[in-house]
């Protein structure tokens, strides 16, 4: 089968769907879960069932996170063609099959916000740094929304495809939940990572733009950008303290790509089996989620401010999703540089991280940034043919 036939089944019994990529997988996977609604609660990545998870942003005691369960599992063999490895997918009869528009869910969300607006975001901005000076808090993360029509020959599968081949190196998904909607995104940055000897996490913060055919170690970072990355590090370590966990590895910051952007990224890692810890992937995971840089620290002083100036239902934007127990391992990225696809339009999504060093005109055109990295794609370009363009000439 193909991965249209996999989908339209799903859509034609009302299912929810996940499909992604892992960063530099030479797999794809598909799930599907016919279930009415998904199953909805607190995660136990012990003892949960393979699955693939989703967490909207605010999801204070993690439960209202979903649980799609495999119904129907497939993934790509290495000429990318789709197997079955569990369930017996609704194929389409031949009248089911005269409408070649793919279907996906939508959820009723306002034709309007004043999320997107450039003057609410820079007085967002303003506010963020005045509270700061005023030690509400010493960072926080401001977002707003981009609208983009879609064609008139929008096909969500050919969107997932072309996301997919630009961004190798990010976790690309494509979800689409009844009443839930349909989100896409291709984030770079790892929650958690999971297993039973195994526990792995990052900080990612500080963006900038960077040609496609310059060379990483060319890189140079401002202080701001230093900053806020830090904060994000010692976000992390304080969390370690709290379970008063000290042996875990620690390696950078350095530089990585996520598209014609880069970003200061440290990982850090730890043994379970040296430290006798099997459950320290979920323990991490609902310490870590909302991190500090998707929401700001402290955290709880950030979340108010977020509430009270942001007019915007994230929703899943800046939550967390991703498989959970598929072949022993836990992977969960936080839902970055995503949409939700509507009936006629995208719906983007972007922040950025405010600091007492900020420049409210250069968030703004950072959030400008990050949105058009999914514009190009969605047009019909790809970042990756672009490059190679760019190594022809």
């Amino acid at each position: 089968m193909n991965l249209q036939s996999l989908w339209s089944g799903a859509m034609a019994m009302n299912g929810s769907v996940a499909v992604w990529r892992c960063p530099r997988d030479e797999k794809a996977y598909f799930l599907a879960d016919y279930s009415e609604f998904p199953a909805k609660g607190r995660i136990d990545l012990q003892n949960t069932e393979s699955g693939f998870i989703v967490s909207p942003f605010m999801n204070p005691e993690g439960n209202e996170t979903l649980f799609l369960k495999v119904d129907i599992f497939a993934t790509t063999d290495e000429n990318g063609n789709w197997d079955v490895e569990k369930g017996e997918p609704r194929r389409l009869g031949d009248s089911e099959k005269k409408d070649e528009k793919i279907s996906y869910h939508l959820n009723n969300r306002p034709d309007t916000e004043i999320s997107g607006e450039k003057s609410h975001f820079i007085q967002m901005v303003e506010d963020g740094i005045s509270a700061i000076e005023e030690g509400e808090f010493d960072k926080v993360v401001s977002a707003r929304t981009y609208d983009e029509p879609l064609p008139e020959n929008f096909d969500v599968i050919d969107q997932f495809n072309r996301m997919e081949y630009a961004y190798p190196d990010a976790f690309v998904s494509l979800v689409s939940i009844p009443n839930r909607g349909t989100w896409m995104g291709a984030t770079p940055e790892l929650l958690t990572e999971s297993s039973t000897d195994h526990f792995r996490t990052v900080s990612v913060a500080g963006t900038q733009s960077f040609p496609l055919d310059k060379d990483l170690s060319e890189a140079a970072w401002n202080q701001k950008e230093i900053e806020e990355q830090a904060m994000v590090s010692r976000y992390i370590i304080e969390q370690f303290k709290t379970i008063r966990l000290r042996e875990f590895e620690e390696t950078g910051p350095r530089s990585v790509r996520a598209g014609n952007m880069i970003h200061l990224k440290t990982e850090y890692a730890v043994d379970l089996e040296n430290v006798h810890f099997p459950e320290l992937g979920t323990v991490m995971l609902n310490l870590l989620h909302p991190t500090s840089a998707v929401c700001g620290m402290p955290k709880l002083s950030a979340l108010r401010f977020i509430a009270a100036n942001e007019y915007l239902n994230r929703e899943f934007y800046s939550g967390y999703l991703g498989p959970v127990n598929l072949d022993g391992v836990s992977r969960l990225y936080v839902n970055l540089r995503c949409m939700q696809i509507l009936r006629t339009r995208a719906v983007l999504y972007a922040g950025a991280g405010i600091t007492h060093d900020s420049v409210p005109e250069k968030e703004w055109e950072e959030t400008a940034l990050k949105c058009q990295t999914l514009l190009d794609v969605m047009n019909g370009g790809t970042l990756s043919q672009r490059h190679r363009d760019t190594e022809k000439n």
